[in-house]
């Protein structure tokens, strides 16, 4: 059966299944660097963590006093101790376009750091030290969700400008690290056919809501918003017989609730 197509390629939320997850994922994965002297044939992306703060805009306020906002943390954590704090910090405004429920959110601010201690030294400084610019914050945020992810494959010049997020469940009795492998391998051989699409898998923690009932979120993203237009023409639409999109559709399990964002870079 052909995966759904938001997916260009293709939990229970409990913090037990979601640890158990990415634990099974990060030990196959060093396992198999050491196993095998041909590295560059096994995924080569480890998890990293990553915050979104879903946010609606405080009476008055609109998304110029947001980008106002953005820039003047930017310019705050860019220097001095705040700079040191959040030198590995990357941030992005998340603006939705097409989705469900839309007068819920109004933008979503993601921050992505490459570990816990990384995560947690920016968020030990900015609560100590960020009340000034919290009080001028033109926004609400209504939920605050820690992930983990994985990339799972880039897009050619590493940048996000549209990214569609899907809430998925895994295949009967198929592990998440074998989801990831096939995954990979489609995704590589897809670079090959001319695919553009960046794609990451997200594990949500702390902050997801007690009803969401899936497995992982499924990321794919290009660098624009017409590259994602382009990738159905060039690449998705010829890409039935490859035998690596065969193996991943042959694991099963699916994927809904499908939303999309246009992304604008902070820091």
């Amino acid at each position: 059966r052909r995966p759904p197509r938001s997916t260009q390629g293709v939990s229970s939320a409990a913090s037990d299944v979601y640890k158990r997850q990415l634990l099974t994922i990060c030990l196959t994965f060093s396992f198999a660097v050491i196993a095998d002297d041909h590295v560059e044939d096994k995924p080569k992306y480890t998890p990293n963590k990553a915050e979104y703060y879903i946010s609606t805009f405080k009476e008055g306020k609109d998304m110029d006093d947001m980008m106002r906002w953005s820039k003047e943390w930017a310019k705050w954590a860019s220097k001095g101790d705040a700079g040191e704090a959040f030198k590995e910090y990357r941030a992005s405004m998340l603006v939705p376009m097409y989705g469900n429920n839309l007068n819920s959110v109004d933008f979503i601010w993601l921050g992505i750091t490459p570990n816990p201690e990384e995560q947690y030294k920016g968020n030990d400084y900015w609560f100590t030290n960020g009340n000034d610019l919290l009080k001028k914050l033109p926004v609400n945020n209504n939920q605050v969700i820690d992930t983990w992810q994985r990339t799972v494959s880039e897009t050619p010049d590493g940048n996000a400008g549209y990214v569609v997020y899907s809430d998925c469940k895994l295949g009967e009795d198929v592990k998440m690290v074998d989801f990831y492998d096939a995954y990979f391998a489609y995704a590589e051989a897809a670079k090959k056919l001319g695919d553009v699409a960046g794609r990451k898998l997200i594990w949500p923690g702390a902050g997801t809501r007690s009803e969401w009932d899936y497995d992982f979120v499924q990321a794919v993203f290009t660098s624009t918003i017409a590259d994602y237009g382009k990738n159905w023409v060039n690449f998705w639409e010829n890409s039935e017989e490859m035998p690596e999109l065969q193996a991943l559709q042959a694991l099963g399990g699916s994927c809904a609730n499908e939303r999309t964002f246009g992304v604008i870079p902070v820091k």
